[in-house]
C-alpha cells in the first residue's frame, strides 16, 4: 500500500473498507486502519482517524529487538520529525519497563520512612526514669529491618527469581515487621526484674518476646507461604520474598537486638546505683498512670452486656459494609491502573482500547487438520472456520484471513480441464469444484507468500499428495465491542466451546489478552481459596502455640473478620481486584494476625481468676506495644502520599485499613469474645461441678476428694 501511495497510483483502484483489492489480492484493513468513514454507496474510505502499525520481530537473541524498539520510540516521541500525527509506542516490554520504573521511583522513600519510624521510636522509647530510656538502642533495632531487606534481595536474587517493582513493598513491609519485634523486646526488657544480672534479664526478655516473635513470625510465614503456591507470578515472586524477609528479620532481630541491649545495659544499671536523685520524665510518668488506668477502664467496660452487644452490633453493620464492597469489586488488570496515569504507555492504551472497540482479531491455530482430500474432512473443516465466523461478537466472514479459500480458487482456477467441466440442462458448461490436492499447496504459497508465515508444510510429502504434507496452520477472524478483560470472558468461552466441538482437529483460539481474561476469572476463586486456606493455616499455628479453645476461636473468628472488612473496604475505596490487592491481602492476613496472636497468645498465658483480671493483665502488659506496633505499620507506609503509584497507594490503603481494623478487634473485639466465651466455659464447668458434687454427695460410699484447683481462687489469693 505505501508504495502505491508513494508512487501516487491511487487513482487506478478505490480503497473499500473493511476489506479492498489491491493488485489481485484481497487486504483485510479493518485491522489496521479505525475511526474509518465511508461512502455508503460503495464502501469507499472517506476518512480515517487512527493507524495501527504491527511490526513482528524476530531474532536468535533478545539484545537486537530491544535495541530495535528504543529506536522506535525514541524516533516516535523524540525525534521532533512528525509533527502532524500524534505518534504512540507499545509492547510487552515497554509495559514490564513502566511498572519497574514505578518500583525504582518509590524505593528512596524507604529512608523517609526509616527516618520518620526512628523519630517515632526514640519518642516511644523514653520512659519516666531517664536511665531506663532507649532511644539510641531503639534507632540501631530500626537498622535491622534494613539490613534484613538487603540479606533478603540478595538471598533470593542469587537463586536466580528476579525482582519485580512489587519487591519494594516488601522492604516496605520487612520495616513494619521489625519495628514491632523491637517494640515487643523493649517492653519485655522493661517487665523483667531489675534486680537480676543482665545476662539472666536478658535471657527472662528473649524468653518473653522470643515466643511471640515466633509465633507473629510463624504465621506470617504461613500467610506468605500460601501465596508460593500461586499461578499468578507476580504474586508468587512477593510471596517468596516477603517469606524470606520475615524469617531473616526474625533471626535477626532475635539475634542482634539483644545484642545491642546487652552492650548498652551497664551503662542504665551505672545509673540506677548511683546514690544521687535520680533524673525523670514527670510528663511521661502521668501518662503512663493516666494510660494504666484507661486501659484497667477498657478491660472493665468490655466485660458489660451493653458493650457486647454494641460490638456485636457494629459488627453487623461492618459485615454487611464488608460484603457490599466485595460483591461490587471489579476485577482490571489493565496497565492503566499499574502504572503512572501520565506515562507514555497508559495514554497508548487508554487510546487503544477505545479505537479497538472497532475490531480485534483472534488467531485460531488448527494443529491436525486432517486428510482435507476427503471432502467430509475437508466440509468438516470450512464448517470450523463458519463457527468461528459467527461466535459471539464476531465481525463476520469479511474479517477472516485464512488460507483455504483462496487455495481452493487457486485450484479451481487452474485446474481448467474438459472434465472438470459438466453439462446443464441448457447445454452450457459449469465448472465443478476443484478436488482437493496437496501437490500445488507450495506453488500456491509462492504465489501468495503473505499466506506463508501462518501454515506449516512438508513440501517432500505435499509432491506425494500425502495429508503428512499440511502440518498445522492458523488462521483469524476478528470480533468486535469488548475490549475490558472482564467483558471479553464469555466470548473467550465461546471460541473455546466451538474448538471443543472439533476435538480431532485439536483446535487452540488464542488472542493477546486471553490470558489475562483467565487470570481476570481465576482471580476471585484464587483469593478466596486464599483467604480460606489462611484461616485454616492460621487455626493450626494458633493451635500449636495457644491450645486452648476460646482463645483459637476467637482469634480466628477475628482473623476472618479482620480481613473480610480490609477486602470489602479496599473495594469501596476504589481498589480493584488485581494481583496488587491479592499480594496487599496476603500482607493484611499476616498483620491482622500479628495483633490477633498477641492478645490471644498473652491472654492464654495470664494465670488470673477472672475474664477482667485477664484482660488487665493482657492490657498493661502487651497493649502498649501492640498499639506501638499498628501505629509504626502505618507511619512506615505514610511517604507513598508523598510520590503516590497504584502499587503504593493499594498497599497504604490496605496497611491504613488491617491497622485500623486490626486494633479495633485486636484491643476490642478479640477480648469481648474472649471474656464472654470464657465465663460461658466457666460457668459450664461450675455446672458440671455441681452435678458432680451432687452425685456424690447422694451415695452412703466414704467420702471421696474431688480435685477443683481449677475453678477460682478465694480472696488473698488462697486456693480451695
Amino acid at each position: 500500500m505505501m508504495d502505491i501511495f508513494e508512487t501516487n497510483s491511487t487513482d487506478s483502484f478505490e480503497l473499500t473498507y473493511p476489506t479492498t483489492q489491491i493488485l489481485g489480492h484481497q487486504m483485510l484493513l479493518a485491522n489496521n486502519i479505525y475511526g474509518v468513514k465511508t461512502r455508503a454507496e460503495d464502501r469507499q474510505i472517506l476518512s480515517f482517524t487512527s493507524v495501527i502499525l504491527r511490526f513482528y520481530l524476530t531474532s536468535p537473541t533478545l539484545q537486537p529487538m530491544l535495541d530495535f524498539e528504543d529506536e522506535v520510540v525514541k524516533l516516535v516521541y523524540d525525534s521532533g520529525k512528525y509533527h502532524l500525527i500524534a505518534g504512540q509506542v507499545a509492547s510487552d516490554n515497554l509495559v514490564a519497563k513502566e511498572v519497574r520504573r514505578l518500583g525504582t521511583e518509590t524505593a528512596p522513600w524507604l529512608s523517609v520512612a526509616l527516618a520518620i519510624l526512628c523519630a517515632f521510636l526514640v519518642v516511644c522509647s523514653l520512659r519516666y526514669r531517664r536511665s531506663e530510656s532507649k532511644p539510641l538502642e531503639a534507632c540501631l533495632g530500626a537498622l535491622i529491618p534494613v539490613l534484613s531487606g538487603l540479606t533478603t534481595v540478595g538471598m533470593v536474587s542469587a537463586t536466580g527469581l528476579a525482582f519485580q517493582s512489587i519487591i519494594v513493598s516488601t522492604l516496605f513491609l520487612v520495616i513494619a515487621i521489625g519495628i514491632d519485634d523491637v517494640f515487643i523486646i523493649l517492653a519485655a526488657w522493661h517487665r523483667s526484674d531489675k534486680n537480676f544480672d543482665i545476662p539472666e534479664r536478658l535471657a527472662l526478655t528473649v524468653q518473653d518476646a522470643g515466643c511471640s516473635m515466633t509465633v507473629t513470625t510463624i504465621t506470617n510465614l504461613v500467610s506468605f507461604g500460601n501465596g508460593v503456591l500461586s499461578t499468578t507470578p507476580v504474586l508468587q515472586t512477593f510471596a517468596i520474598y516477603s517469606s524470606v524477609a520475615s524469617v531473616v528479620c526474625y533471626i535477626y532481630q532475635l539475634v542482634i537486638f539483644p545484642a545491642i541491649i546487652a552492650i548498652t545495659a551497664p551503662k542504665e544499671y551505672k545509673k540506677l546505683g548511683k546514690m544521687e536523685e535520680e533524673k525523670t520524665w514527670e510528663f511521661i510518668g502521668h501518662l503512663s498512670v493516666w494510660s494504666e488506668r484507661m486501659w484497667h477502664k477498657l478491660a472493665a467496660i468490655i466485660e458489660t452486656n451493653w458493650m457486647r452487644i454494641l460490638t456485636i452490633s457494629i459488627l453487623l453493620g461492618y459485615w454487611y459494609l464488608s460484603v457490599y464492597g466485595i460483591f461490587t469489586m471489579e476485577t482490571d488488570l489493565t496497565i492503566q491502573k499499574m502504572a503512572d496515569p501520565n506515562s507514555r504507555i497508559v495514554k497508548f492504551k487508554r487510546a487503544g482500547d477505545q479505537i479497538l472497540k472497532e475490531m480485534q482479531s483472534v488467531a485460531i491455530l488448527v494443529k491436525n487438520p486432517g486428510d482435507l482430500r476427503n471432502p467430509r474432512g475437508l466440509q468438516n473443516l470450512q464448517n470450523l472456520i463458519k463457527d468461528f465466523e459467527s461466535a459471539k461478537f464476531s465481525y463476520g466472514k469479511e474479517s477472516t484471513i485464512c488460507w483455504l479459500d483462496s487455495y481452493l480458487d487457486f485450484l479451481a482456477f487452474y485446474d481448467d480441464s474438459e472434465e472438470d467441466f459438466e453439462e446443464s440442462g441448457n447445454s452450457t458448461k459449469i465448472r465443478k469444484p476443484a478436488n482437493f490436492t496437496y501437490t500445488d499447496l507450495p506453488n500456491f504459497l509462492n504465489a501468495e507468500s503473505h499466506f506463508k508465515p501462518m501454515i506449516r508444510i512438508s513440501e517432500k510429502d505435499c509432491e506425494q499428495n500425502s495429508p503428512k504434507c499440511l502440518n498445522s496452520f492458523i488462521f483469524t477472524t476478528g470480533f468486535t465491542t469488548v475490549v475490558k478483560y472482564n467483558e471479553m470472558y464469555p466470548v473467550v468461552q465461546d471460541w473455546r466451546r466451538i474448538a471443543a466441538n472439533y476435538p480431532q482437529l485439536e483446535v487452540y483460539p488464542y488472542t493477546e489478552r486471553s490470558n489475562f481474561v483467565d487470570q481476570t476469572v481465576d482471580m476471585v476463586d484464587n483469593i478466596w481459596n486464599t483467604v480460606i486456606s489462611e484461616v485454616i493455616c492460621m487455626g493450626l499455628t494458633f493451635l500449636l502455640f495457644v491450645p486452648d479453645l476460646v482463645s483459637i476461636c476467637s482469634a480466628v473468628f477475628a482473623l476472618f473478620s479482620v480481613n473480610f472488612g480490609v477486602f470489602g473496604f479496599l473495594s469501596l475505596w476504589g481498589v480493584g481486584m488485581d494481583p496488587v490487592s491479592t499480594a496487599s491481602l496476603l500482607m493484611s492476613i499476616g498483620f491482622s494476625v500479628d495483633i490477633s496472636a498477641h492478645i490471644s497468645y498473652h491472654y492464654y498465658q495470664v494465670d488470673q481468676p477472672t475474664a477482667r483480671q485477664k484482660l488487665e493483665h493482657v492490657f498493661t502488659h502487651i497493649g502498649w506495644p501492640t498499639l506501638q506496633g499498628g501505629l509504626s505499620t502505618m507511619i512506615a507506609m505514610s511517604p507513598i502520599v508523598i510520590a503516590p503509584s497504584y502499587l503504593g497507594l493499594v498497599f497504604l490503603k490496605t496497611v491504613v485499613l488491617v491497622c485500623t481494623f486490626g486494633l479495633i478487634h485486636g484491643l476490642i473485639v478479640l477480648p469481648v469474645f474472649l471474656s464472654f466465651f470464657d465465663e460461658v466455659a466457666g460457668s459450664c464447668r461450675r455446672k458440671s461441678l455441681k452435678i458432680t458434687d451432687s452425685t456424690t454427695s447422694s451415695t452412703h460410699n466414704l467420702p471421696t476428694t474431688i480435685n477443683i484447683k481449677d475453678l477460682g481462687y478465694y480472696e488473698k489469693d488462697e486456693k480451695f
